[in-house]
């Protein structure tokens, strides 16, 4: 017990110092000295969202599906992904709805020139995936994301990290305007074709969607993905 509480305090310590010590580089290259509770807090809320992805990795060992599976019968699957492009200050969301048949119904990469961590991108590709399909007129869907931080979140196993914690309430909320609607965790491998969705964003100005057609760049994941699910 003494072992324990001895490791997490010292968790607690190097985190704590870590983020003092990015606060005074943020300073130093012209941002903003944020105060003593604000260091502490971040630090708090890394530990946690870090212990947290962790304990999900094990259990996405353990339980998770590595490939993309169908959905259930008269409901779309609709798979959700982000990407940091750091340098670029921006991120990337993808999204893509398929059908029972493992048919795309619809496509969507788009930008977002906002410098969003990894939690906070995967948060508000949930977001946009809500909205697109509400634009699409669907009613029964299964939100997937590889993110299990997320998902447990929006199960109400868990609490979200701070940092995303209005916008995973905001989906949340929203969700509750569709018929039905299910969240599942999949593994990075069968979540691969919204990745490159949300990487392509890096390329473009604003949004590209596609309705029931095939981004190229996208035709072979799909073929492979597909192929694996429906004969699983």
């Amino acid at each position: 017990m003494i072992a324990k509480w001895e490791q997490a305090r010292v968790e607690k310590v190097i985190m704590i110092s870590w983020k003092l010590w990015c606060n005074r580089n943020e300073v130093r290259n012209g941002g903003v000295k944020k105060t003593g509770q604000a260091v502490f807090q971040g630090a708090l809320d890394y530990l946690g969202e870090y212990q947290s992805s962790q304990a999900g990795e094990i259990m996405q060992k353990m339980k998770c599906p590595a490939s993309w599976t169908p959905p259930p019968l008269n409901a779309y699957k609709i798979n959700v992904d982000g990407a940091v492009f750091a340098a670029n200050k921006s991120a990337g969301v993808g999204i893509l709805i398929w059908d029972v048949g493992g048919r795309l119904i619809g496509a969507c990469s788009r930008k977002l020139q906002l410098p969003l961590s990894a939690i906070e991108v995967e948060a508000k590709a949930i977001e946009l995936e809500l909205q697109f399909a509400k634009d699409m007129l669907i009613q029964d869907l299964m939100l997937e994301s590889n993110s299990q931080i997320l998902i447990n979140a929006l199960k109400e196993v868990s609490p979200p990290p701070m940092a995303v914690a209005l916008l995973v309430y905001g989906s949340l909320s929203a969700s509750h305007e569709f018929r039905k609607v299910a969240f599942s965790h999949v593994g990075r491998q069968g979540n691969r074709p919204a990745h490159l969705l949300a990487k392509h964003a890096f390329s473009i100005i604003d949004c590209s969607v596609w309705i029931e057609e095939t981004p190229c760049f996208l035709e072979q994941a799909l073929l492979h993905d597909v192929t694996v699910g429906l004969s699983s």
